[in-house]
């Protein structure tokens, strides 16, 4: 049924090949400067991250209606001396603050003006370091509040002791979309060069790189732009963390797609046959491989929807896009450039040819060691035991994997945000810069001062808090609404950690200091009121319950989409399941090694929330493509002889393309790390080392010896695609008959 369609795109691409060049031009071009682009998102709080129905968001918002002054001010000025804050530099910030929030009183500005609206000087402090915190103007960009508060804390900088630091987390998001900006264009083209060297090394031409980089760089231009487009259109933003994601993925398919095309072009030339007829038979016996694996690693990235978590469905369709728009380039532009190219393509090398216009031929190549190894029952018993052992124990950290939230702890040691949280980590209130709020609501609570100044002191001695702020101190008048609400019937606690407040310590500390509230309550005698906590904490320890809940639910619809694709590549069901187990636990593995490098010997507090979820998604979906590129080809085989003459015959034909390509793909995730931001260093070690695991353990030794061990059961329910043990009927006695799988 589709040989047709399949017959009119070989016709097309191979006989409009000018066409078919120019036309993909013109669509970068008129993409690139006629398209819009509205939907490049920035970031927002972390609170807009979370579903309607938060806890921590619903708990905020009684706040933000109860008190004048909100807690979560996001922004804080660190003022620091290491000599020593003086007592005219102390009473400097409390009459600036005064200034700025009497004047912000006296003069109301409109909605769209930006500016300080409120500035509260926090009282805990240390010798060296006070800490004011700040309320902007809602709805103004994130770049124009950092720079609001920057202006507000040079302030004090007239005498040369004293340092000051903007933090927090808006600081700290303003900073890091900016070293994104800075090292992103580097990043794309280190990886388009080194990519470039790979391939002219594979293929030992000047030529074929620049092929590659050609059919990548189309293929980029018209993702990204088609993205923002669709973005705006649709109405979802594109986190700032996706476009380096996209990048590394689109670059990656295309390249791999490209050394598969390449690879079955050197061949048929190598028969004598003319580029035009090479062009039409590299599409005939590469295109259909290329796209059943561009669809599993579409489909696989389209499970991100399934999600109930708006940041992780906002990933889903973009990364299913870029996928498909890459393998369109590679089914279409790829082989019409090798159509008029042809042998030149691997200058400076020549093509030799074998019998002058006969098709290549089709001799299997002579097994090496490793596959004798495989394809014997008691030697595929020996690597099935090692490898899964191997990979069981790099997996074994994730059984203490921690999750986190962390801004500023992610940017460079040199950045000033995160130089000002250190100072104060180095002061013990590293929580300050963004309090936890605990809401106490009940009719007249407010009047109840001394049990709340004792609920405060309960608060204060649990493990990880550093300071309480509450009605112990009291610091501030009434009329400016920061511990009780006007109408007396709701009081709250600023609660600062001693760690990291969007960090897994925190978390794990909020966790065991909410399950404690109810009875420190009862304990202060604070009568008819109910406890309720909310903050920056308490959304972070949100994001990640909601992103362990969101791994798992992803991860099974995207265990399902590919299952389906290879039950119905393979037409079996027992050897899609089990590929897709080695590819689960390729995964488990990565993300062990991850955890043990970062947060073990590395000292982050935990894996930031987002990147588990991503890479173990991209990942089980990149390795369900290599699952068809190699299975694909032993099953060809395995039609027609034996299968453990199947692997022997089909491993040697395939490995060198398939080692190629998973080894280009992993340089390329590699390259994100040049971002200098700890989520993309963390995010491309996990992507490549989870690649060359697959490439060079699971791909090669895990899945052939399991082959090897479950035979003819790997084909069940079909009978017909395996006949391993049965010998081989009279008609497929001419091995020039069998089509080979792809070649280097």
């Amino acid at each position: 049924m589709l040989r047709a369609p399949g017959r009119l795109l070989r016709t097309a691409v191979v006989s409009g090949r000018w066409l078919v060049i120019g036309a993909w031009v013109a669509a970068a071009f008129v993409t690139t400067f006629a398209l819009p682009g509205d939907g490049a998102g920035g970031a927002g709080d972390i609170g807009s991250l979370l579903p309607s129905d938060s806890d921590a968001v619903a708990v905020l918002e009684r706040s933000l209606e109860d008190f004048r002054i909100p807690a979560l001010s996001e922004t804080a000025v660190v003022v620091h001396d290491p000599d020593g804050l003086d007592v005219l530099t102390r009473a400097d910030m409390v009459v600036q603050a005064l200034a700025t929030m009497q004047a912000a009183k006296r003069t109301p500005g409109d909605p769209g003006d930006g500016r300080v609206e409120a500035a509260i000087p926090v009282p805990m402090m240390t010798s060296d370091t006070a800490v004011t915190f700040l309320y902007t103007t809602e709805g103004i960009a994130l770049a124009e509040r950092m720079g609001l508060a920057q202006r507000y804390a040079t302030h004090f900088e007239t005498d040369p002791s004293v340092q000051t630091f903007v933090t927090g987390v808006v600081p700290a998001q303003v900073s890091q979309a900016a070293h994104l900006q800075a090292r992103l264009h580097t990043f794309e083209i280190a990886t388009l060069v080194l990519i470039a060297l790979v391939v002219a090394v594979t293929f030992r031409s000047v030529v074929a790189p620049v092929v590659v980089l050609f059919a990548a760089g189309i293929g980029y231009l018209v993702s990204l732009r088609v993205l923002e487009f669709l973005a705006g259109i649709l109405g979802f933003a594109l986190p700032g963390q996706l476009r380096p994601l996209t990048a590394a993925l689109l670059i990656g398919v295309v390249t791999d797609y490209c050394v598969l095309f390449i690879s079955g072009f050197r061949r048929q030339l190598e028969g004598g046959l003319h580029r035009h007829e090479a062009a039409r038979r590299t599409l005939l016996s590469e295109g259909p491989i290329v796209a059943v694996a561009g669809l599993t690693v579409a489909g696989g990235t389209a499970a991100l929807l399934a999600a109930d978590f708006q940041l992780f469905r906002a990933f889903g369709p973009a990364l299913s896009l870029t996928v498909v728009i890459g393998l369109l380039v590679s089914l279409t532009l790829v082989p019409a450039t090798l159509a008029v190219l042809g042998r030149a393509l691997f200058f400076p090398r020549r093509v030799s040819t074998e019998g002058g216009g006969s098709r290549a031929s089709a001799r299997p190549a002579t097994p090496g060691r490793v596959v004798t190894l495989v394809t014997r029952r008691k030697g595929a018993a020996l690597v099935t035991a090692a490898t899964v052992t191997v990979l069981t124990l790099a997996a074994l950290p994730l059984l203490h994997m921690r999750l986190d939230v962390s801004f500023a702890a992610g940017l460079p040691d040199d950045d000033p945000v995160r130089r000002g949280a250190e100072v104060l980590d180095d002061a013990g209130l590293r929580g300050m810069v963004a309090p936890t709020e605990i809401l106490v609501e009940g009719d007249g609570v407010a009047e109840q001062r001394a049990a709340l100044a004792e609920l405060q002191r309960s608060v204060a001695s649990q493990p990880g808090v550093a300071a309480v702020l509450g009605p112990a101190q009291h610091p501030f008048r009434d009329e400016y609404g920061v511990l009780f609400a006007e109408d007396g019937d709701a009081a709250r606690l600023l609660v600062f950690f001693d760690s990291d407040p969007l960090a897994a310590p925190a978390i794990a500390d909020l966790d065991v200091l909410q399950g404690k509230l109810d009875r420190l309550l009862q304990d202060a005698d604070v009568d008819d009121a109910t406890v309720a906590v909310s903050g920056q904490t308490a959304i972070a320890a949100e994001l990640v319950e909601l992103t362990r809940h969101n791994l798992w639910l992803t991860l099974l619809a995207a265990f399902a989409v590919e299952l389906v694709i290879l039950v119905l590549y393979l037409r079996a069901l027992v050897a899609p399941v089990l590929l897709l187990a080695c590819s689960a636990l390729g995964v488990a593995a990565a993300l062990g090694l991850a955890v043990l490098v970062f947060q073990d010997l590395g000292g982050d507090p935990g894996l930031l929330f987002f990147v588990p979820f991503t890479t173990a998604v991209l990942l089980l979906a990149l390795g369900s493509d290599y699952n068809v590129f190699a299975v694909g080809s032993i099953w060809k085989e395995a039609a027609r002889c034996p299968l453990h003459q199947a692997i022997a015959r089909a491993l040697p034909s395939t490995g060198r393309a398939i080692s190629a390509a998973g080894l280009i793909l992993a340089v390329t995730f590699a390259m994100v790390a040049i971002i200098p931001l700890d989520s993309f260093r963390q995010l491309a070690f996990v992507m490549a080392v989870g690649l060359l695991l697959d490439t060079f353990l699971i791909r090669p030794l895990l899945t052939p010896a399991l082959l090897t061990r479950l035979g003819r059961a790997a084909s069940w329910p079909s009978r017909r695609i395996l006949t391993a043990g049965h010998p081989r009927p009279a008609r497929e006695a001419r091995p020039r008959s069998w089509p080979r799988g792809p070649d280097p």
